[in-house]
């Protein structure tokens, strides 16, 4: 009978301190960015948690390693095609700039790796024209005991 393994979960506050630190690192490269958040009627960039961050390998000593992933949308407002391949670019600049760029997480938290998961891509065409796009990533990183 097959088992499968229990997701353990890093605590509220170590999510919540993640989630703050990695807006705060793209807030280096897009200024602008929110947090689970895209203005309705105008272009706009949002940091969006895929599932809570978990831990992947946990040691005797107490450290683990954990991942977060996570997405970054877009949203535009294009009139024609260059503008949407506009809005794709943009974020596959951002997914490059995110994996030669780690974020410091502080307290005893040392990432090991960010990559894109995906390339950018439209996610949602709405009746008003507005369109957002998406590109996933995740960030691997260890916790020391």
């Amino acid at each position: 009978m097959p088992t499968s393994k229990k997701i353990s979960y890093v605590t509220a506050r170590e999510q919540e301190g993640i989630s703050r630190a990695v807006l705060s690192w793209l807030k280096k490269h897009n200024p602008d960015i929110e947090f689970e958040y895209l203005p309705p009627e105008r272009s706009g960039m949002s940091l969006t948690t895929i599932q809570g961050a978990y831990k992947t390998a946990q040691y005797i000593d107490g450290s683990y390693e954990a991942q977060y992933q996570f997405g970054i949308l877009y949203r535009s407002l294009p009139t024609d095609s260059e503008e949407r391949l506009d809005a794709e670019s943009e974020l596959n600049k951002l997914g490059e700039w995110a994996e030669e760029n780690w974020p410091d997480l502080g307290d005893e938290k040392n990432v090991t790796t960010v990559q894109r998961t995906s390339s950018a891509s439209l996610l949602a065409r709405y009746d008003d024209n507005v369109e957002d796009y998406q590109i996933l990533m995740t960030m691997e990183y260890e916790v020391g005991g």
